[in-house]
């Protein structure tokens, strides 16, 4: 018996996929092979394979620490996912805070409005919405950030990192008991991209309901489809045309990866 709790005999790291889903563990990269078919199917896949939950980028190499027959290659895997996060956490945390800059500083954007009129409650709940979330994300990364760092610094770090990712009982798969990562932490650890995303959309929301309702005052004033109407529609296919731009990326970068985080580099 190791530290972790795991017998030192070499066994497959997972059983077949009925015996994955008889133990209850989720088959991962399910959704790139059952679900390949259909439009639908492949734009979530998409999207789940850059910032939403990726199942083999996030769930996989999690389940590879956990129950690999070594313990040196378990802390070995443990410190590289320990860096890979502490510098996706730098990088969201940086990127919430600019973006919370530019939301408190929305007061001072050139106004669509006649002089005197409030900003419509929609404009400003929006906004108010992502400087929250902003500052939700920066204060997460830098939460995540400590707990990384003072976990690390523990004599036994390392295992004191896989036990916080883990469930506390193991299950059966095949013949050998494995752990598998607790649900709340796989997502926990994705909090932050999460809430800059939202940030991200409330911005954007804010920004599109303030061009329209400058030409819908325009509109019941008797003004027309003037000036503020041209910026309306020229700013809506900018933003529709980003928004292409954007999904053609994650399209561009999107890959469906093999069951079980084991990729072949062919020769």
């Amino acid at each position: 018996m190791s530290s972790d709790g795991h017998p030192e005999t070499r066994t497959p790291l997972l059983g077949s996929r009925q015996e994955v889903e008889r133990a209850g563990m989720r088959p991962t990269s399910s959704s790139f092979q059952d679900k390949s078919g259909g439009v639908a199917s492949f734009v979530t896949s998409i999207f789940r394979g850059g910032l939403f939950s990726p199942p083999t980028l996030t769930y996989d190499p999690l389940v590879l620490l956990l129950n690999h027959d070594e313990e040196g290659e378990r802390d070995r895997l443990t410190e590289k996912w320990k860096d890979n996060k502490l510098q996706e956490l730098n990088f969201v945390g940086v990127v919430a805070a600019l973006l919370a800059n530019v939301l408190t500083s929305t007061g001072s954007w050139p106004n669509l409005l006649q002089p005197g009129t409030t900003t419509p409650w929609v404009v400003r709940t929006c906004w108010f919405c992502g400087i929250a979330f902003a500052l939700a994300s920066v204060l997460t990364a830098a939460d995540q950030t400590i707990r990384l760092h003072r976990m690390a610094g523990h004599r036994d770090g390392l295992l004191l990192i896989r036990q916080s990712l883990r469930t506390k009982d193991r299950v059966i798969v095949g013949t050998e008991w494995k752990y598998r990562p607790r649900q709340m932490q796989v997502y926990a650890w994705q909090l932050g991209v999460l809430l800059l995303s939202g940030s991200v959309a409330c911005m954007m929301s804010g920004m599109v309901f303030l061009v329209w309702s400058a030409v819908v005052e325009d509109i019941v004033r008797g003004v027309g489809f003037g000036d503020n109407g041209k910026v309306a529609v020229i700013f809506t296919v900018v933003a529709l045309a980003t928004a292409v731009i954007f999904i053609i990326g994650q399209a561009t970068l999107y890959r469906p990866l093999p069951k079980g985080g084991d990729i072949e580099d062919a020769e």
